[in-house]
């Protein structure tokens, strides 16, 4: 093992004695967690020698981290670690919290569920849960079929008699997501407190056009004849076949746009600005401005895949995905920097307690009373 440098063999000393601070003591478990996924953040042992101790990290470590890990070690163990770790809350959850402290919970609150309101042409509510199963309605010759697996399904049953101008809606509020198949094959995944209006059916139509509130990640089926068009409130996307996450909540500073496969054209409402992104990228209107950046894809479609991932996000947006997937308001008490930000990964299948608890590491507890989430500095 390379030698610790002084102030590495100063903080594991610090830390052997029990004189760590919060935020030097997390620093040490952080490391020492970070080549097992299952470890608990209480595992790292006592030792009388400091050396073993930083020997248990460094053995822990696969070949890849090692040399990453040490750099990180550096810049940690350093005298501006209270800094790094306060003004950027290193959460990385694998179904355990990185940290136990203490925590006021009057209830736990479960996490979102697959569910959404379906609004037929004629105006009839459907909300679709799991006990409702097969055919749901038949409109303009098409079948729309809800499968066990919770998949909303339109198939075109009559080619000869659809009608252009027969439009539904798929609508999620707080704490639901659902999945659905237009009648063209496009898969249309929808986060939660979000909306997709399309038309019953595609057959008559020069475009495939649907309208989306809120964020949806879709699988777009190849048409080199119909191009498959959203639109939001400030922006159109159009593409033929490909693979794209729209992020347009309104509470949002920013619409998101972000490119996984093939090619879009996004344009601005009243056509001031166009451009084309490539896979990779990302799109940011902000006002009239947009901007376009190379992004970790992963990162933007990580509800999809079932996670929150967080890579230096401040707590302020951190929170506002929280409040749409849990359901959830959220109050800040004075003097919480609402700025700090936060880099791990959180399942969203876990109930709320697992992702505050991580939290917690930054220096901060929460109160969750109802449907009530209290953001405090742990000093208050």
């Amino acid at each position: 093992m390379d030698k610790l440098d002084e102030k590495q063999e100063e903080l594991l000393r610090k830390y052997q004695q029990g004189t760590c601070s919060p935020e030097e003591a997390f620093a040490v478990r952080y490391l020492y967690n970070l080549a097992s996924a299952s470890a608990s953040a209480e595992e790292l042992p006592d030792r009388e020698d400091t050396e073993q101790v930083g020997a248990e990290i460094w053995s822990r470590l696969p070949a890849g981290k090692k040399g990453r890990s040490l750099t990180i070690f550096k810049v940690i163990s350093a005298a501006a670690a209270v800094i790094v770790i306060m003004a950027t809350g290193y959460l990385w959850v694998h179904n355990k919290p990185a940290i136990s402290n203490e925590q006021q919970v009057h209830h736990d609150i479960a996490p979102g569920k697959n569910s959404a309101t379906l609004t037929l042409a004629n105006g009839k509510k459907i909300v679709l849960t799991s006990d409702v199963k097969g055919e749901l309605a038949t409109e303009s010759g098409v079948s729309i079929t809800k499968t066990a697996d919770g998949q909303l399904i339109y198939e075109i049953k009559d080619q000869q008699n659809p009608d252009p101008k027969a439009v539904n809606q798929l609508s999620t509020t707080k704490g639901e997501s659902y999945q659905l198949r237009l009648p063209d094959g496009t898969m249309v995944w929808l986060n939660a407190a979000s909306s997709i209006t399309y038309p019953v059916s595609f057959s008559n139509t020069a475009l495939r056009e649907v309208k989306l509130a809120g964020e949806a990640y879709f699988e777009v089926a190849k048409d080199k004849k119909r191009p498959f068009l959203v639109t939001t409130i400030q922006q159109q996307i159009r593409v033929l076949g490909t693979e794209f996450n729209v992020n347009a909540y309104p509470d949002e500073p920013e619409i998101k746009t972000t490119l996984l496969e093939g090619t879009i054209k996004l344009s601005l409402e009243g056509g001031s600005q166009n451009r084309i992104l490539k896979p990779g990228e990302q799109a940011s209107l902000t006002g009239t401005r947009l901007s376009v950046s190379t992004v970790d894809v992963e990162q933007a479609i990580d509800w999809k895949n079932g996670d929150f991932v967080f890579q230096s996000e401040p707590l302020t947006s951190l929170m506002r995905r929280v409040s749409r997937w849990y359901n959830v308001s959220v109050i800040y008490a004075n003097g919480v920097d609402k700025e700090g930000t936060f880099t791990g990964k959180v399942s969203r299948s876990k109930p709320v307690s697992v992702l505050l608890k991580a939290l917690q590491s930054a220096g901060l507890k929460f109160e969750v009373i109802g449907n009530k989430i209290i953001v405090k500095n742990q000093s208050t």
